[in-house]
């Protein structure tokens, strides 16, 4: 059940066919939102049909549908299946913290993966890609799994602490 700002449940309008309207309740955010959204898709659109020389058209489909269908087809299965299999194998003050580290681990190696690769290196621009961006990947990850134990740490003593106030309290 939605709430409104005063803790009342919200109110919902019918349709003249009896069905419930939901959009009754998207707020000036939503559709500043929606409205830039549809905005910057029309950019980008417009700039793959007028710049037809670096993003054919068709090429950009093809890119843009194929991977659609990996993201649909194998990534989204395997992110679920992981974070189903932390759930189950974890201790439940780490489940959450886990499933945000893998997250934001696989966010990490997905963007850094191109430059630790060195895609787009050339000899003759010793200035383009500069950094050791494989070290770089490294202390990033170690940085989120550091803040993944510390939270789960910090889940583990929440609960420890709320269990023993539980304890110690008479009923």
């Amino acid at each position: 059940m939605r709430l409104s700002k005063n803790h009342a449940p919200a109110a919902r309008s019918a349709t003249h066919d009896g069905a419930v309207d939901d959009t009754a309740h998207h707020g000036i955010a939503f559709w500043t939102s929606a409205a830039i959204g549809v905005l910057l898709i029309a950019y980008g659109v417009r700039g793959v049909l007028t710049d037809r020389a670096a993003t054919p058209p068709r090429g950009f489909t093809q890119w843009f549908l194929g991977s659609a269908v990996v993201h649909d087809a194998l990534l989204a299965p395997c992110v679920f299946a992981v974070a189903w299999a932390v759930g189950r194998v974890l201790p439940r003050p780490a489940v959450v913290p886990v499933r945000l580290g893998l997250a934001t681990s696989a966010l990490l190696v997905a963007f850094a993966w191109p430059l630790v690769r060195g895609y787009g290196r050339r000899e003759s621009n010793p200035t383009a890609l500069p950094l050791d961006y494989g070290r770089n990947l490294a202390i990033s990850l170690v940085a989120v799994w550091l803040v993944v134990i510390a939270a789960t740490a910090a889940s583990v003593v929440r609960r420890r602490r709320h269990r023993d106030i539980e304890e110690t309290v008479p009923r």
